[in-house]
């Protein structure tokens, strides 16, 4: 008996490089289909019929190659290997694809002799893979050990062992014939375990890697802090869901108002553990029950917001039916009821529509909605569909700033300023009047927001210095020595040695310190820092004007103009428009009492009527300026009305004040 299974092993030796070969090629390919596929799961089953066509087709070329071009005795090929593999990665419906496969090209290139054997022969052995793949289909492909490779090539075995048999039992081959494949057989178990073994272990790594690479990407989509979706996640939704659904859908967008205060109460890093107390409590209670309609997804749109995509939801129902303001009150009562430093948090919602145009940008609907939420005080917003062009507004300015600030050149004009009396052009405000890419007036208090949202706010200022200094130099060229103001804001004082640059700048013109008024707003509190003292005694000191803004619109007024010593006080327009009240009048009176006292001049802004100039001449006030009296102008403009109206000496000082009849 051992000499007839040594003289097969022998005779079939010359053909084993030949199976090695196949077997190569067969580790190859399945390696080249993995790497080529797309992301699997995490078990066998579910890529079940992937692997049996992966198994068939190769079997179909190898037993085509061996029958149609090796000129040999027997046709050697893993045949076996690849119909148990196929039963065992692909199941019942991967094994019976690759049998189907593998059949065919037997029966194509080697026809029907002696069928009922290979047919038998094929069944038991993709019948053996099946039940080893229900062993091993549910089990995740990355937990494969050599204990399942030992297992499945046991079960290989088994059935090589079972197919031969039966064939023997059922006498569907001559004994000689049949034993001398099962010689083979045995010879070819190691070459099986080298096969099974390789192909799980390709299985193994290429399961991990994708672990580790999903796992790489759901981390570039997590906030690693809060364990939340992050801005990626939310753009990558957004898009997905917009080219899926077209309806309109609203995000609720949730920021700290009192962001200090929180910090201050809870510390820095209190807003970890914050987003996800948030986004679990818009799922519970009357909140969750308000919004589980439209299928809340929150995300982390940053470190200091959560954005909640409602599906479904429009942002004019939700005003409609006020539903921001209840899911508000809703979620900031139950967090205040977890945790009583929250008793001082002040959340912020902003409501927006996705979909507000036929072309959506997810990416810029994400960074308008941002922008507008840094730059909006109150606690429910909603932005309507006029939302975006704002947004492409606030562009616009950053983008006239920038040209603005390289070239030293915003476009300025003057308002007069008027002794009431003599009705002479004594000063002007320089005042900015700059139009949109649109031809549209650009307000200069949004100029102004714009400018400090972008941290442009200071550069902004010094080229507004730089333009008045120049039009200073061109009224003493005319003649007309005409003292100008400009305002500057308490942000731009506390640049170190601002004074002694103004100063440099000055001098560099030829241009006197005393016809140079620095205007700062009252209502923008002036900090008392070292930085600030130095700048306003420097100015001072040179002779440069300080003349306080707005006075009496902010919270200190007395204690602003007892610390800086200011040359000239203006009351706002606000005061001066309700003047014939016998309480304004009073506080008018106090002004200029406190003015007076701290030897400034007080001008008043937004003279509009005569009865308005009388009242204040009565009272003691001599200047004014207003549109009684003048718009703002273009320098040219207001030079020739220096030149009608003017109230200097060749010195530059004023005349002596001569009354006329009003």
């Amino acid at each position: 008996m051992w000499e007839f299974v040594l003289s097969a092993w022998k005779a079939e030796l010359v053909n084993y490089p030949i199976l090695l070969m196949q077997s190569a090629a067969l580790l190859g390919v399945f390696s080249l289909v993995l790497m080529l596929s797309k992301p699997s799961g995490k078990a066998l089953h579910s890529r079940a019929i992937f692997y049996g066509w992966t198994m068939g087709l190769t079997g179909f070329v190898l037993i085509a190659m061996a029958f149609q071009l090796m000129n040999l005795p027997s046709k050697p090929y893993i045949g076996s290997d690849l119909l148990f593999m196929a039963g065992l990665l692909g199941g019942w419906r991967g094994g019976a694809i690759g049998w189907a496969l593998i059949l065919g090209a037997r029966l194509l290139f080697g026809g029907t002799h002696q069928a009922a054997a290979f047919l038998l022969d094929m069944s038991m052995l993709v019948l053996g893979g099946i039940l080893m793949h229900h062993r091993l289909g549910h089990k995740p492909i990355a937990s494969f050990g050599w204990r399942d490779i030992r297992n499945a090539w046991f079960v290989r075995v088994l059935f090589s062992v079972l197919s031969s048999g039966s064939i023997q039992l059922l006498e569907l081959v001559p004994t000689m014939i049949n034993a001398r494949v099962f010689a083979l057989r045995i010879l070819g178990c190691a070459l099986s375990l080298v096969i099974i073994g390789c192909m799980l272990v390709l299985l193994r790594r290429d399961a991990r890697e994708r672990e580790s690479h999903a796992r790489a990407l759901a981390m570039s989509r997590t906030n690693l802090l809060t364990g939340l979706p992050n801005r990626r996640a939310l753009g990558e939704f957004l898009d997905k869901l917009l080219a899926a659904d077209s309806r309109q859908h609203a995000l609720m967008t949730f920021q700290v108002a009192n962001l200090k205060d929180m910090v201050r109460a809870l510390g820095h890093d209190w807003t970890d553990h914050f987003w996800g107390q948030l986004s679990s409590s818009l799922t519970r209670g009357q909140a969750g029950q308000n919004l589980e309609a439209f299928n809340p997804r929150s995300f982390q749109l940053s470190d200091l917001s959560l954005t909640v995509v409602l599906q479904g939801a429009s942002l004019e129902w939700m005003e409609q039916e006020q539903m921001a303001s209840r899911v508000h009150s809703e979620v900031v009562a139950t967090l205040r009821a977890t945790h009583i430093a929250y008793m001082q948090l002040q959340l912020r919602i902003g409501i927006s529509n996705v979909r507000m145009s036929a072309q959506v940008n997810v990416a810029s609907i994400l960074r308008d909605l941002s922008l507008a939420l840094h730059s909006n005080e109150q606690m429910v917003r909603y932005f309507h569909s006029s939302f975006a062009e704002q947004s492409d507004r606030d562009e616009d300015v950053r983008r006239l700033l920038i040209d603005w600030i390289r070239t030293a050149n915003p476009p300025m004009e003057y308002q007069p300023k008027f002794h009431l009396m003599t009705r002479h052009v004594c000063g002007a405000e320089a005042l900015l009047r700059a139009r949109s890419m649109k031809d549209q007036p650009l307000p200069p208090p949004y100029v102004i927001e714009i400018a400090t949202r972008h941290q442009l706010l200071s550069q902004f200022e010094w080229c507004t210095l730089e333009v008045v200094a120049r039009d200073i130099k061109r009224c003493i060229a005319a003649g007309y020595p005409i003292p100008l103001a400009v305002n500057i804001s308490a942000t731009t004082l506390t640049l170190p040695r601002f004074g002694d640059r103004v100063l440099a700048f000055l001098d560099l013109l030829s241009v006197p310190p005393r016809l140079l008024f620095i205007e700062i707003t009252e209502s923008g509190h002036v900090p008392d820092v070292e930085t600030v003292r130095t700048n306003i005694v420097v100015l001072q000191r040179a002779g440069v004007g300080l003349s306080l803004d707005d006075f009496g619109t902010g919270y200190s007024a007395l204690t602003t103009l007892a610390t800086i010593p200011f040359s000239e006080v203006k009351i706002d327009h606000s005061m001066i428009s309700r003047i014939d009240q016998p309480r304004m009048r009073e506080a008018v009176s106090l002004a200029l009492e406190s003015a007076t006292r701290y030897n400034a001049t007080l001008v008043a802004e937004g003279v509009e009527t005569e009865a308005q100039s009388a009242l204040l001449l009565e009272m003691g006030v001599l200047f004014g300026q207003g549109y009684l009296f003048s718009r703002a102008i273009p320098m040219d403009a207001l030079i020739r009305m220096a030149r009608r109206k003017g109230a200097f000496c060749a010195d530059g000082t004023l005349k002596s004040p001569m009354p006329v009849r009003a």
